[in-house]
C-alpha cells in the first residue's frame, strides 16, 4: 500500500452509503463481508457467500447460518451503523461522485477477502427489493492493484468479440471504468451461483468422493464447451511468459533451475490448439447452480488465445492445495488415505502420484483434457508443473511464494 492509500478499514468504511445498518463477519473490526441488514441481502449472504476459512473450526458454520436466518438469533452478529448526512463530515469522495450515486442506488455487500499488496475490495449492489445482486465493482485499495484492474477491463472485452458459445452467459460484461479517490474502479454484471471455495470450505466436503466429483466434473464440462469454441492453430506448450525468469530467480541450487529448464524443454516437444485462457481458474473463481457453472469471475490474466491445459492444471493444482488445511501438520487427513498434513506440495504430490479415489478424479480429469486437446498422457504432470511454476512465480505474498517455490522443489525432485 502506498502512503497515500487510506488504510484498509478506513477504506472500506467510506464506501458504504451513509444512514444504513450493516452486518459485519465475523467481526466488526476486521470484516471479510460487510451486508447491509436487510433480509434478501443476509439470506443471499447465508446461501451464496457464508462460509468457514480452515483456520476457524467447523462448528462456526452452522451458528453464523442459524444467526443469519433466525431473526431472534442475529442479535449475536457483529453490527455497524454507518451516521447519515449530518451526523458527522461526508467521507471523501462518497457523495458527490459517480460511484457514490451507485452505490447509493440499493443494498449492498462489501467483500474484504483478499489481503494481498495488490488486492481489491469487491462490491456486489442489489437494485432495490432483489434476492440478487446486478452489478460487481471492484476497488483497488492501493495504487498497486489499478492495473491489474484496468487489464481486467481490456480482457472482458477482447472477450466479448470471441465466438464463447454456450460459455457466453458464464462471462461478465464490463460495464464502466468508474472513479473512486483518484482511482479507477471497475463495474461488470454480476455472475449468478454461489462460488466454489464456499462449499469446498465447508466441513467434510473434499473428504467425500462424490462432491469433489462433482467440482471436477462442472470444471471440466465447461472448459471443455469455452476451449471447443475458441480453438485455433496449433503452437508449441510452455510456461506461462515470463514465469522461467521469476521463478529461475526464487530458485536456489543449479539442480532445481535445471529441472525448471528441462521441463520447458518436455512441454516444447508437444503443440496444441490455442484457446481462450482464463488464467486464473480455481475454486474461488468459480460459480455453480445446479450442478453446473453459472459464471466466472476474475479475468485479469486472461488471454484470447493461449495455453489450453493452463486452465486445467490452475484448477489441480488450487484444488489441492486446501486439502489438508482444517489437519494438523504431521497427522493424516481424514478421506485421503496416504496424505499427511502439513508439507508444502504434499496434497499436489499425492493427487499425481498417489493411490485412492482423490488421485484417479485427478489424473482422470487431466487425462480426459489432454485426449480432447491431441496430447499424450504423459503431458498431464509437466502440465501440473508448469503451472506450479506460475503461481510460484506470480505470488506476491512472500510466504505463499515461497511454499509454492518448495512444492515446486519437492515435485520436480521426486520425478528425477
Amino acid at each position: 500500500m502506498t502512503a497515500t492509500a487510506p488504510p484498509r478499514d478506513r477504506m472500506w468504511r467510506e464506501l458504504l452509503p451513509p444512514g444504513r445498518r450493516y452486518v459485519t463477519l465475523p467481526s466488526r473490526r476486521h470484516p471479510v463481508v460487510v451486508a447491509e441488514d436487510r433480509a434478501p441481502v443476509l439470506s443471499y449472504v447465508r446461501e451464496s457467500l457464508l462460509a468457514v476459512p480452515p483456520s476457524l473450526p467447523g462448528w462456526v458454520y452452522p451458528a453464523a447460518r442459524a444467526a443469519l436466518a433466525v431473526p431472534g438469533a442475529r442479535r449475536c452478529v457483529p453490527r455497524l451503523r454507518v451516521p447519515g448526512p449530518g451526523q458527522e463530515p461526508t467521507p471523501t469522495g462518497t457523495a458527490q461522485s459517480d460511484m457514490g450515486r451507485l452505490l447509493a442506488a440499493g443494498p449492498l455487500v462489501l467483500l474484504d477477502h483478499s489481503h494481498d499488496p495488490d488486492a481489491r475490495l469487491v462490491l456486489l449492489l442489489f437494485p432495490p427489493d432483489a434476492e440478487l445482486p446486478a452489478l460487481a465493482v471492484k476497488v483497488p485499495t492501493g495504487a498497486g492493484g489499478v492495473p491489474g484492474l484496468i487489464r481486467e477491463a481490456e480482457q472482458l472485452r477482447a472477450m466479448a468479440t470471441l465466438p464463447l458459445g454456450e460459455t457466453r452467459p458464464t462471462v461478465p460484461a464490463a460495464v464502466s471504468l468508474l472513479h473512486h479517490l483518484g482511482r479507477p474502479a471497475l463495474a461488470t454484471t454480476a455472475m449468478p451461483g454461489v462460488p466454489m471455495l464456499v462449499a469446498y470450505h465447508r466441513p467434510g466436503h473434499t473428504a467425500r468422493p462424490a462432491p469433489v466429483r462433482a467440482d471436477f466434473t462442472a470444471a471440466a464440462d465447461w472448459l471443455a464447451a469455452l476451449q471447443s469454441a475458441t480453438a485455433g492453430e496449433r503452437a508449441p506448450l510452455d510456461l506461462a511468459s515470463g514465469a522461467a525468469a521469476v521463478l529461475d530467480l526464487r530458485l536456489d541450487g543449479e539442480r532445481a533451475k535445471a529441472r525448471l529448464h528441462a521441463l520447458r524443454r518436455r512441454l516444447r516437444r508437444h503443440t496444441a490448439p490455442l484457446t481462450a485462457v482464463h488464467g486464473d481458474f480455481w475454486p474461488g473463481n468459480i460459480l455453480l447452480r445446479g450442478g453446473r457453472v453459472s459464471g466466472v469471475v476474475d479475468w485479469e490474466h486472461a488471454r484470447t488465445a493461449g495455453n489450453p491445459l493452463t486452465d486445467p492444471a490452475r484448477f489441480v493444482v488450487a484444488y489441492c492445495e486446501y486439502l489438508d488445511r482444517r489437519t494438523r501438520p504431521g497427522h493424516p487427513v481424514p478421506g485421503h488415505p496416504g496424505l499427511v498434513a502439513g508439507q508444502p506440495g504434499a496434497a499436489l504430490a499425492y493427487a499425481l502420484d498417489g493411490t485412492g479415489w482423490y488421485p484417479r478424479l485427478v489424473r482422470g480429469f487431466l487425462a480426459a483434457a489432454l485426449r480432447r486437446l491431441g496430447l499424450p498422457p504423459a503431458c498431464g504432470r509437466d502440465a501440473v508443473l508448469a503451472e506450479l511454476a506460475a503461481v510460484a512465480a506470480e505470488a506476491t505474498d512472500p510466504q505463499f511464494a515461497h511454499a509454492q517455490v518448495q512444492a515446486f522443489v519437492r515435485l520436480t525432485r521426486e520425478e528425477a
